[in-house]
């Protein structure tokens, strides 16, 4: 492929991604919610709580966090899973992402509650001051460049991953699942926070391959990888921060931002059923870096958009 057709495919993921991560908002905030979830008097929730007593946006409460210091502290919580995963293990690790993804939900949920922007942007830093507290040497502290070439590297192995397995546009948001049979090379392709994984996993078993729609709008496919696309996807599982079960015929990596509201959701409602299933040997699970979200926050500040260049059109 031509380094002008390779450029090109970039602008148009990134556009894609940009998009994806602002329809995953919307639709979110556009959802009924159930009410606020209680974990318990010595949870993270508690820890981090947002406070309610603003009712409306506040231009000096919102000049106290900066789109900066959200993309900041958002892509240093990817970086602090990265270390806490290195130093304590996967089941850790699972563990922090369930605890981060219940201080998301709070303060999205106090967001639609107040119409207050200041939510947004707080809490990368609730999860953050969550993190660093929890696992003071897990703590990171990088410079903005460095931030914004990790999110860059995340988005140019997404880029691959797309055009190595012939994702669709449509597809490329968070979360994204790569489900793999190693028996029989039946792959999956999903989008979105629904139980579809799950269907999934029990079509490749059965050697079935199909496409999910849901009115008239494809949400996932599957089909059967050839030797090129296996190696990448078994590359991509060597690569990741891998959880459970190695020798399982099932690998489900999972493509997630800290930050991504539907990824919060997933973890809400199914991530009990897919801890079991790690938990049980069933599949080897991995998770991958996709910086949806995050980049909306990079690009929202002029001086990490530089940095960040093509990547915010």
């Amino acid at each position: 492929m031509s380094s002008t057709a390779s450029i090109n495919r970039i602008l148009l993921i990134t556009v894609i991604v940009l998009a994806a991560a602002l329809a995953a908002v919307l639709v979110y905030f556009l959802a009924p919610k159930p009410p606020l979830i209680n974990v318990g008097p010595n949870s993270t929730q508690n820890q981090t709580s947002p406070q309610t007593n603003s009712t409306s946006q506040s231009s000096s409460t919102t000049q106290t966090v900066s789109f900066a210091e959200a993309f900041e502290r958002g892509v240093e919580n990817w970086l602090g899973l990265i270390c806490i995963y290195n130093k304590y293990g996967g089941n850790t690790t699972l563990n922090t992402v369930n605890s981060i993804y219940i201080i998301a939900y709070n303060y999205l949920y106090y967001y639609e509650q107040t119409n207050n922007i200041t939510y947004l942007l707080m809490y990368p830093i609730a999860q953050y001051q969550y993190l660093a507290n929890k696992y003071p040497g897990c703590a990171v502290n990088e410079s903005d460049q460095y931030l914004a070439n990790v999110v860059m590297g995340a988005l140019s192995n997404i880029n691959t991953m797309a055009y190595t397995l012939n994702v669709p546009g449509n597809l490329l948001g968070t979360p994204l699942f790569i489900v793999l049979n190693k028996a029989n090379n039946i792959t999956y392709v999903l989008a979105g926070a629904s139980p579809l994984v799950f269907y999934a996993i029990n079509y490749s078993k059965l050697g079935n391959v199909t496409t999910f729609t849901y009115q008239g709008q494809e949400l996932g496919y599957g089909f059967r990888a050839n030797s090129t696309q296996v190696s990448f996807i078994r590359e991509l599982a060597s690569s990741g921060l891998g959880i459970g079960n190695p020798s399982a015929n099932i690998t489900v990596i999972e493509f997630l931002d800290p930050e991504c509201p539907y990824c919060a959701i997933f973890q809400l409602e199914y991530g009990g059923y897919l801890d079991k299933l790690i938990s049980s040997g069933s599949i080897y699970y991995v998770i991958q870096y996709f910086p949806t979200h995050v980049l909306g926050y990079g690009c929202s500040s002029q001086t990490i958009a530089q940095m960040l260049g093509p990547y915010c059109g």
